[in-house]
C-alpha cells in the first residue's frame, strides 16, 4: 500500500494498493531516440529488446516512496527518471519515479535484474485530467552526484514519449484482467552524456511550467557494507 498525496487545487490523500507493477521501455515517439538509448545500453554490454515497446513485470512489493534504498555492495546500479502511470478505480494518476537498475545482472537476464532493486516513486502525484492539455510541454529532469557536485543527468519534454493513453493501450495487450491497481513505469531516455553514472544519490522531477507545479523524488543509494565475507 502506497500512501500518496494527490497534488491539486485541494490536495487529498490517496491510499494506493499496488496490484500489478510493470516496467515499459523504449516508449519514444521518435525512432532517433530509440537508437540513442539503444547505443547507450549497448556500451554497458546490455542487449536491446526483441520487441517495441518491451514490458517487464516486477514483483509488486518492489516499489517504495522512501528517500533511501539498499543495494548489494560492489554491484553497479543506477537510476533513471521515468514518468509513472497509476490506475485507481478508473482514475489515472501521474507520478515521477526511478526504475533503479542492477546493471551487472541486466547484462545476463533483464527480467531478473529488474527485481534486484526497488523502484522509487514520488510521494505526490497528479490527476492526469488536470494536466493532460499541457502534457507535451511538461519537463522531465534527473540529477546525480559526481565528486560531491549535483550534475544534470537527464532532461527532456514529455513530447518525446508516447502519450499515456497510447501506453495504456499497449499495456492492456500484455496484461490479463483489468489495470485497476496497476503501476506502469513509462521508460526513460538516454542520459545527457550518453553514459551511465553510478551515483550515491539520484533525483528526478516533472515540471509543469504552465501551472507552476512540480513533482519530485530523491533518494540515496546505500550499499550493504556491513557483511563480512564473500557473497556466494
Amino acid at each position: 500500500m502506497l500512501e500518496l498525496v494527490v497534488d491539486g487545487a485541494v490536495p487529498r490523500k490517496l491510499n494506493f494498493e499496488v496490484r500489478k507493477l510493470l516496467l515499459a521501455g523504449y516508449t519514444f515517439r521518435d525512432q532517433a531516440q530509440i537508437k540513442r538509448h539503444f547505443e547507450e545500453v549497448k556500451k554497458e554490454g546490455i542487449a536491446g529488446p526483441n520487441s517495441l515497446p518491451p514490458f517487464c513485470p516486477k514483483l509488486r512489493d518492489r516499489i517504495t516512496t522512501d528517500d533511501k534504498i539498499e543495494v548489494l555492495h560492489g554491484i553497479k546500479t543506477s537510476g533513471e527518471a521515468e514518468f509513472v502511470l497509476l490506475i485507481d478505480r478508473g482514475e489515472l494518476y501521474i507520478g515521477i519515479g526511478s526504475d533503479h537498475s542492477d546493471r551487472e545482472t541486466e547484462k545476463y537476464n533483464m527480467w531478473i535484474s529488474k527485481q534486484m532493486c526497488p523502484c522509487v516513486l514520488s510521494k505526490k502525484v497528479w490527476l492526469y485530467q488536470d494536466i493532460k492539455d499541457n502534457w507535451d510541454n511538461i519537463i522531465k529532469r534527473a540529477w546525480v552526484d559526481v565528486d560531491g557536485k549535483r550534475q544534470l543527468y537527464q532532461e527532456t519534454k514529455l513530447e518525446t514519449f508516447m502519450r499515456p493513453e497510447e501506453l495504456l493501450e499497449k499495456t492492456k495487450e500484455r496484461v490479463n484482467g483489468d489495470l485497476d491497481g496497476a503501476v506502469v513505469y513509462a521508460g526513460t531516455e538516454a542520459t545527457l552524456g550518453g553514459t551511465f553514472i553510478y551515483s550515491s544519490h539520484f533525483e528526478a522531477e516533472l515540471v509543469d511550467e504552465q501551472s507552476g507545479r512540480t513533482l519530485s523524488c530523491a533518494y540515496k543509494i546505500e550499499p550493504i557494507d556491513w557483511f563480512k565475507g564473500v557473497i556466494l
